[in-house]
């Protein structure tokens, strides 16, 4: 009889010890939003729970303490050249086209208006956006006034527009720029003791309800 207590609170006690602990996925800001509604999609389909961190992605060490990494290619070249990734798991999800975004409720957003004085335009910060500013200027694209964004999707005023890839661009009418797009990969992280789970959500991302739920919020194109 005095074995009874211990054997209920063992059997109370397993499913606590079973719960597989969360995947954690860092996303950058360029594709966080679409991220974090992907992964809506897949704790809704599998009811496995799956924790999204914007953060800075480039340098070595930013792919630390996370299980997979989403971000733009150009964000992930120093991640994958310190080794941090597995080759093995690895996918394309989307491209997505840049765009100069305005406020909503406003005209469509022109290139040759944002000379004006007193015009602001806001774009993200770093790699992911440094050549499409490279290849704006050589257009002879130069605005009075560029800010950087620091919160995503973006949230304009009239009179403001931001050079965005589609993704982060809101509600507002949007201008396509010729620019290369924005190349989305995915990778899980060689130190995460979670494969099986990162490799169940990079499949889920690269095609799917996950890569519809990605492309619906950020109105991607083909990978």
């Amino acid at each position: 009889m005095a074995r009874s207590p211990i054997l209920v609170l063992g059997l109370l006690a397993a499913p606590l010890l079973a719960a597989p602990a969360a995947l954690r996925v860092k996303a950058s800001p360029a594709v966080a939003p679409c991220v974090a509604a992907a992964a809506a999609e897949y704790q809704r389909t599998s009811g496995r729970h799956v924790g999204v961190e914007t953060a800075a992605i480039g340098s070595p060490d930013s792919a630390d303490g996370a299980d997979v990494v989403v971000a733009a290619d150009s964000e992930l070249h120093r991640v994958i050249e310190s080794g941090a990734s597995d080759p093995d798991l690895e996918v394309e999800v989307v491209t997505i086209p840049w765009v100069l975004a305005g406020a909503p409720g406003t005209a469509t957003p022109e290139l040759h208006s944002l000379a004006r004085p007193g015009s602001v335009v806001r774009t993200l910060n770093g790699a992911v956006a440094r050549e499409t500013w490279r290849r704006l200027h050589l257009q002879g694209f130069a605005p009075a006034r560029v800010e950087r964004i620091r919160e995503t999707p973006v949230r304009l005023q009239p009179g403001e527009a931001a050079v965005v890839p589609l993704s982060l661009a809101g509600a507002g009418p949007v201008t396509n720029l010729d620019v290369p797009p924005l190349r989305v990969r995915a990778l899980a992280v060689r130190a995460s003791p979670r494969k099986g789970a990162g490799r169940a959500f990079l499949d889920f991302l690269a095609a799917g309800p996950g890569n519809a739920a990605f492309r619906a919020c950020g109105r991607a194109v083909g990978p």
